[in-house]
């Protein structure tokens, strides 16, 4: 058996470890369980404003037929929004 059939049979049995994110035309993408957190860290960054590129977890999330991926928190599709003008008076 190659190294590489053994690795997948090992990644098929530790499945608890991947996310899959359905995308449209069937296929899914995996994603490692730790990628979760930067990907939902970077649209929080997009929330506020920053202009950082979106997380590809999150990019397909945004490419999911699946509801439950495509308008959850880690989508792309969060709008970067712009900061507020600063009303105080000097």
């Amino acid at each position: 058996m190659a190294l590489r059939d053994r690795v997948k049979r090992l990644e098929k049995e530790t499945g608890g470890g991947t996310v899959k994110i359905p995308q449209k035309g069937g296929a899914a993408k995996s994603f490692p369980k730790s990628e979760l957190q930067p990907a939902f860290l970077t649209n929080v960054q997009r929330l506020r404003g920053e202009e950082v590129e979106p997380h590809p977890l999150s990019v397909a999330a945004a490419g999911s037929p699946d509801p439950e991926w495509s308008t959850s928190a880690y989508s792309a599709d969060v709008p970067i929004v712009t900061a507020p003008e600063d009303l105080s008076e000097p």
